[in-house]
């Protein structure tokens, strides 16, 4: 058991199945939970994906939680963006979803939430700290124990009634003809969006549902365009309106036009946005949208346009949340909409439905966007703000993260660069019309290089430049 391959970030912690992630360090980890969470109410939810390797975790999570005082609500297999809408409405001070979300099969992971959305690193360091001290001999766990302390409750039913109640569902299902492909992946989403898309009004056809006879998935668990092979022929020899594609939780969507087009992760949130600004931004005080230094620069043109304020936080979906959380509280006295996302994955927040990403929300919002303005979604994205974007990986020593970035800064600032940083991120460019991100993996020893800009050309000068610059930096410190 390879304590120490596994790796803890913002998002949960991740490792390989049977190797780094067994039986015993699941067990160990929801012990270390256990004893790290002071609430007196010690009550928490759990599910799962649809990996083979999650009912093992799943007994494992249960046995620690148990023998450390919790009483245990488990959802079983769901997605994500439902395990925790549950958890607040059923107002549950913690959960532990088992989920390798996007990552490839042979991973699964455990994503600790707290009461009010996932753990920050330093909690995650001092369970860590806690695992090496673990003795599984001293947590007694009994079958009787077992009986008393879980209960089953399938929270899909609820979600998808309290999505309906937070649109028009009335009309939408009055107007609603298209033609929807979802791509489930064999997920979680499986048991959700089909059926939610269906009462919504859609004609619907479902592929890539079900795990092949060997367990394993029918296509690569990520939602992008190289994976959605199937489902990009399918929409398009079909001749349907839309599809949807999901990773193994469902708290990510990727877009498939009507003429084919696999659509960039930004285009859907972007669509959310205008929409909701176009028809829902008079009613308010003030507008702001909370979304990561990442995502592009669409959202600010849109958000001038109609009087809107961005805020940018750090990449990770619990800086978003805290953001709103924080704003919220702020802005009680007044009638202010605060919404978001993270651009990188298409899932969308509406924390006053649900405050985490939700790719299966996003998806009903582009349903109700298609059917109010009777366009088709390729007119619709025409409108939008047009910027392209580029891509570097850079392998580093890890070791050397804090080294290079401070180097990297100093060199553009020298360049006469105007450069932002938060944590390790440095971002430089120029209001509304082009950036450069460079950002240290949180999982990786590497460093990503994000460039945008409205020509294409001038997106990959800014990307590769800036790649060439952090290459001839690393030489000079070895």
């Amino acid at each position: 058991m390879e304590i120490n391959n596994l790796i803890f970030t913002f998002s949960g912690i991740r490792g390989i199945t049977g190797k780094d992630l067994n039986f015993k360090t699941a067990k160990k980890i929801a012990i270390a939970f256990g004893e790290w969470f002071n609430g007196d109410n010690k009550k928490i939810i759990i599910g799962r994906d649809t990996r083979s390797s999650g009912k093992t975790l799943e007994n494992g999570i249960v046995e620690g939680l148990i023998s450390t005082g919790f009483s245990v609500v488990n959802v079983g297999v769901c997605p994500t963006p439902i395990i925790i809408h549950a958890k607040n409405k059923l107002n549950i001070p913690a959960g532990i979803v088992i989920t390798g979300s996007h990552n490839p099969q042979e991973w699964n992971g455990l994503k600790l939430l707290s009461s009010k959305t996932y753990l920050h690193n330093e909690d995650l360091e001092q369970i860590a700290h806690m695992l090496k001290d673990i003795d599984l001999k001293t947590y007694n766990f009994t079958k009787q124990n077992f009986k008393k302390n879980i209960s089953k409750f399938n929270p899909i039913p609820d979600y998808t009634q309290a999505l309906f109640n937070e649109l028009n569902i009335g009309r939408i299902k009055k107007k609603n003809n298209l033609r929807v492909v979802v791509d489930t992946g064999a997920g979680a989403g499986k048991h959700a969006t089909p059926q939610m898309l269906e009462g919504m009004g859609c004609e619907v056809k479902v592929i890539n549902n079900g795990l092949t006879k060997n367990k394993q998935f029918p296509r690569e668990i990520e939602p992008i365009k190289k994976n959605l092979k199937d489902l990009i022929m399918e929409v398009w020899q079909g001749k349907y309106d839309v599809g949807f594609a999901h990773d193994c939780d469902a708290d990510r969507l990727a877009i498939i036009g009507e003429n084919g087009t696999c659509y960039p992760e930004d285009i859907g949130l972007a669509l959310i946005m205008e929409y909701q600004l176009k028809n829902y931004g008079n009613q308010t005080e003030e507008v702001i949208f909370i979304t990561n230094l990442a995502s592009s620069l669409m959202f600010d043109i849109i958000a001038e346009k109609y009087g809107a304020r961005v805020i940018r936080t750090p990449i990770g979906e619990i800086f978003l949340v805290e953001k709103m959380y924080n704003l919220i509280e702020e802005n009680i006295s007044k009638k202010s909409f605060i919404f978001g996302g993270e651009g990188s994955c298409g899932g969308v927040m509406f924390p006053s439905f649900n405050n985490t990403r939700d790719g299966i929300f996003a998806a009903a919002k582009i349903v109700e966007i298609l059917v109010d303005s009777g366009e088709k979604i390729s007119k619709l994205v025409s409108k939008l703000p047009k910027f392209f974007s580029y891509r570097e990986r850079i392998k580093i020593a890890t070791k050397d993260v804090k080294l290079i970035i401070e180097k990297i800064k100093l060199e553009l600032i020298d360049e006469g660069e105007s450069v932002n940083q938060i944590d390790y991120d440095l971002k430089f460019g120029k209001e509304k019309e082009w950036f450069v991100l460079i950002h240290p993996s949180n999982t990786e020893p590497i460093i990503r290089v994000i460039s945008e800009a409205k020509s294409d050309s001038l997106a990959r000068i800014y990307c590769e430049a800036t790649a060439e610059l952090i290459k001839l930096l690393i030489l000079d410190l070895n």
